[in-house]
């Protein structure tokens, strides 16, 4: 993680507006403990792998506001994009959090294919839980041709969790076997990890397709 990018990223969000990041617990809870040990257990097993380099490039499905994977992989490949379906939050990290930052927000549907995904060396799904499963990451709705085939070889870095409570979460896991069962059919695991969560287990799987 680089301490120095995201110490600038944590000034610009408190230089902004005070009152307003406090009303705001959905930025706010993009820092918390739980997400900061659940993505920096991610972002460890991910360089422990070797697969990046500075002609890398990186897509986040569902990035919320990228509060911890951006500054653990800007300085250290040549393009990250983010994709999250929520306007608010693509605004926020582009022009708030990230604004000195040349990295790619996108407000859209992760189910869309676009041109860029063809050069991608490495996805990450931090917010499985909160989408289809990504084996269906395809044309709707037989997904007979998915669009991993247009996009091998890659790399991916996948989380999820067993928090059904939480009502946002419409595709939970109750272990990590079940979650494999949600991988792309040529998805071979590299890693695969389960983070205790006083909320719920979160699992982390990572390999290549």
């Amino acid at each position: 993680m680089d301490i120095k990018l995201l110490q600038t990223i944590l000034n610009n969000l408190i230089s902004s507006s005070m009152r307003e990041v406090r009303e705001d617990k959905d930025l706010l809870d993009s820092f918390s403990p739980n997400q900061f040990k659940s993505k920096t257990n991610l972002v460890n097993h991910i360089k422990s792998l070797n697969i990046l380099n500075k002609n890398s490039e990186i897509v986040i499905f569902g990035s919320w506001y990228g509060s911890l994977l951006i500054p653990a992989f800007y300085n250290e490949v040549k393009r990250i994009t983010c994709i999250d379906q929520d306007p608010k939050v693509i605004s926020r990290a582009k022009y708030n959090l990230f604004k000195d930052l040349d990295v790619d927000f996108i407000t859209g549907d992760v189910f869309e294919f676009r041109d860029s995904f063809k050069d991608t060396d490495l996805f990450i799904n931090t917010s499985c839980e909160h989408m289809k499963p990504m084996r269906e990451w395809g044309p709707a709705p037989e997904y007979k041709n998915p669009w991993w085939d247009r996009v091998s070889p890659a790399y991916f870095a996948f989380q999820s969790n067993a928090m059904f409570d939480i009502p946002t979460h419409i595709n939970c896991v109750n272990n990590i076997e079940e979650f494999k069962q949600q991988l792309p059919d040529r998805a071979e695991v590299l890693i695969e990890d389960e983070i205790p969560d006083e909320r719920g287990t979160r699992f982390t799987l990572i390999g290549k397709i």
